[in-house]
C-alpha cells in the first residue's frame, strides 16, 4: 500500500474532507465551514495518495474563559487505512502545526469504552483524562453510537510537555485492582458490581477490548458496562485521579490505569 503524504488541505481540495466525512459517518460539514475554521485558528490536515484524500483531521479554535486551546473535532480514515498507524501520524502532524501557530493544549472527546482509541490517545500520544461528560451529545443514530448514551472522556493533550515529546514515564507504584470480571456464555466480559473507588496511589479498571463487537452482539451488556464504568470514572475524577495509562491485556480486556494527580508526570 502506497504511503500517504500528510499535509494541510489546499482550498480547492477542502470538498474532499466533506466527502470523506459523509463516507465514514453519513453526514458532512460544509466546505465553507472548514475554510472559516482554517482562517480563524483551526487546522484541516489530510492524508493524500496523489491528489486523493484518504483521511483527514479537523480542529477548530477553542477558549475555556482563561486559556485558548485547539479543539480536535474529527479524525476520519477510509476503512483500508485504519489500524495502519495513519491516525497517529495525523495526530502528530496536528501537534507540530499547532505548536507552530502558538498552541500548547489540544483537547478532544472519545467514548470511555473504546479502549483501542484510549490506547492511541493516552499510551501512544501521551494525553490524559480527568473529565467525564455524561451523555455528551445526546441521542445519536449513527452505527457507532445508536442505542447508547453518548458518554465521553475529555482528553487533554499538552503538546509541549515531556510526556508528549519524550513518551510517557509513569512512576512505579503499587496498583490496587478493585474490579473483577466474569464472562458470559458467549465469552463476552461482564464487569462485576463495582464498589467505591479505592484510596490508593493508583488503581486499574478493566474495559472491553472490542466494545463495538460487544454492542453488536449484546446491547444490554454494553449498556451495563456504560452504567457501571460511568460510576467508577465520575467518582475517580471527582476525588483527584487522572487516567494516564492504558495496557493491552488478553484480547478480551484492556486495562486503564488511574493515578492520583500528584503522580502524573506532564
Amino acid at each position: 500500500m502506497e504511503q500517504p503524504v500528510i499535509r494541510p488541505f489546499e482550498k480547492e481540495e477542502v470538498h474532499q474532507a466533506s466527502e470523506l466525512e459523509r463516507a465514514v459517518w453519513g453526514g458532512s460539514t460544509p466546505p465553507q465551514q472548514f475554510m472559516t475554521a482554517m482562517k480563524n485558528g483551526g487546522l484541516l490536515i489530510g492524508a493524500f495518495i496523489g491528489d486523493r484524500a484518504v483521511g483527514f483531521q479537523y480542529s477548530f479554535a477553542g477558549f475555556d474563559g482563561q486559556k485558548p486551546y485547539l479543539c480536535s473535532h474529527m479524525l476520519a480514515l477510509l476503512p483500508e487505512y485504519r489500524h495502519s498507524g495513519l491516525g497517529a501520524a495525523l495526530k502528530r502532524r496536528q501537534a507540530e502545526m499547532a505548536r507552530e501557530i502558538g498552541y500548547d493544549w489540544i483537547q478532544w472527546t472519545f467514548d470511555p469504552l473504546e479502549s483501542r482509541n484510549a490506547y492511541l490517545n493516552i499510551r501512544k500520544l501521551g494525553g490524559v483524562v480527568s473529565t467525564y461528560w455524561e451523555n455528551c451529545y445526546g441521542e445519536m443514530k449513527d452505527p457507532l453510537n445508536a442505542g447508547l448514551p453518548t458518554d465521553r472522556f475529555r482528553l487533554d493533550w499538552w503538546i509541549s510537555s515531556q510526556r508528549v515529546t519524550d513518551g510517557i514515564r509513569q512512576p512505579e507504584l503499587a496498583e490496587a485492582q478493585p474490579y473483577t470480571v466474569s464472562f458470559s456464555g458467549s465469552g463476552q466480559p461482564v464487569l462485576d458490581q463495582p464498589g467505591n473507588v479505592p484510596d490508593s496511589e493508583a488503581f486499574t479498571v478493566p474495559v472491553p477490548a472490542d466494545f463495538q463487537a460487544m454492542r453488536k452482539e449484546d446491547m444490554a451488556l454494553a449498556i451495563d458496562w456504560r452504567e457501571k464504568t460511568r460510576k467508577i470514572f465520575t467518582q475517580a475524577f471527582g476525588t483527584g485521579y487522572v487516567l494516564a495509562d492504558v495496557r493491552r491485556k488478553d484480547g478480551r480486556l484492556n486495562e486503564y490505569v488511574l493515578f492520583k494527580k500528584e503522580h502524573v508526570r506532564l
